[in-house]
């Protein structure tokens, strides 16, 4: 499988760059490489401004024009047009706590069942910015992106999707957003909290 990390976002809420905030004295982007890093043919990252994540063990991207500072639907396009093909594991990088063996358990049901994408589900909340696609939706992508349309959810509509129902809440979809957030994932990451389910 490929990952397809997006870094992309303004991080208005945060006030700073999420990728970049340290847990536990590392970096979420690092946490989220080296999760994904030994299960994947190939890392993508897309991002706005490259130079912030120079030396990563990942290929860097900006958004395809012309969908540059569009979301992450952008990315998304820009992710699997760089994939070409196959599975791929799409993760925003203010998830500290995503984890490999879950994207393997997504990419799994993605083949078996023959879906477009594999969407996890908890609590009737939707988490497609850590789900699987196939690469082979990116037209379809960008169909959306060319009607307009900048949600996620525009494009599951278009999509064979499967919503994969987890039974609790997981740290492994949870991402962080404001300030909050970020002190409550030390808190987490202190009390032993690992990319797992």
């Amino acid at each position: 499988m490929k990952t397809i990390i997006l870094a992309g976002g303004k991080s208005s809420r945060m006030g700073e760059n999420k990728a970049l905030m340290k847990i536990d004295g590392v970096r979420v982007i690092d946490r989220i490489i080296s999760e994904f890093a030994p299960v994947s043919e190939k890392l993508i990252l897309i991002a706005n401004d490259k130079t912030m994540y120079d030396g990563l063990q990942a290929e860097l991207l900006e958004d395809a024009t012309p969908y540059a500072g569009q979301g992450p639907l952008a990315g998304i396009y820009t992710g699997l047009v760089a994939a070409s093909e196959g599975p791929c594991i799409i993760v925003a990088c203010d998830m500290p706590f995503a984890s490999s063996d879950f994207g393997l358990k997504l990419i799994e049901t993605l083949i078996e069942n023959k879906r477009d994408a594999v969407v996890p589900v908890t609590e009737g909340q939707i988490h497609p910015l850590f789900a699987a696609y196939d690469a082979s939706i990116a037209e379809k992508v960008k169909m959306v992106l060319n009607e307009g349309k900048r949600s996620v959810r525009s494009l599951l509509d278009q999509l064979n999707v499967e919503f994969f129902k987890m039974d609790t809440i997981s740290e492994t979809v949870w991402n962080m957003n404001t300030q909050e957030d970020y002190i409550e994932a030390v808190k987490i990451a202190e009390r032993g909290g690992r990319n797992e389910l």
